[in-house]
């Protein structure tokens, strides 16, 4: 039994040695190279204040409680009623798209973004001001695109 998971082990370093030490990397060296993402793909949530109709639905769908109504007390002193905007809680989002699939106007949109580093925890909390400000890349590098290769597996090269 323990020279089977020996031979099993040996073989595994083999094969780690092999593609450390053949061709090029199948890695990229980010931040240097970024990815270039499908269309589609779920990035962090974009907001867009203006065509937003303040339905509600978008907090009422979510699963994981990410999205909260805020009200806004200049909107609601204006139209003298209350009015109430979506804000995120990105440490709660679990990037599930119920929001962006339930809203009747698109307010809601994935970007491409995933890559955000936050400091403290109150930071991944965005009231309905900061949520609209949009997400802004913290790196930019040159984009590359995977590819297959039929000897290597998968490779990347840079998107024109």
């Amino acid at each position: 039994m323990s020279v089977d998971r020996t031979l099993r082990h040996v073989k595994a370093i083999i094969t780690g040695a092999k593609y450390l030490f053949s061709g090029p990397r199948m890695t990229i060296m980010y931040p240097d190279e970024i990815e270039d993402l499908p269309d589609g793909y779920r990035g962090m949530i974009e907001y867009d204040w203006n065509t937003c109709i303040k339905c509600s639905l978008c907090a009422m769908i979510c699963p994981a409680d990410a999205i909260k109504m805020y009200i806004s007390k200049e909107e609601s002193e204006k139209e003298k009623k209350t009015v109430k905007r979506p804000g995120i809680n990105y440490a709660r989002c679990i990037f599930c798209g119920f929001c962006v699939d339930i809203c009747p106007t698109n307010s809601l949109k994935f970007s491409k973004i995933h890559d955000i580093a936050y400091y403290t925890y109150d930071e991944h909390v965005l009231p309905p001001e900061k949520f609209a400000e949009g997400i802004k890349p913290m790196y930019k590098g040159r984009k590359v695109r995977a590819i297959l290769d039929e000897r290597r597996g998968i490779k990347y090269e840079p998107v024109d």
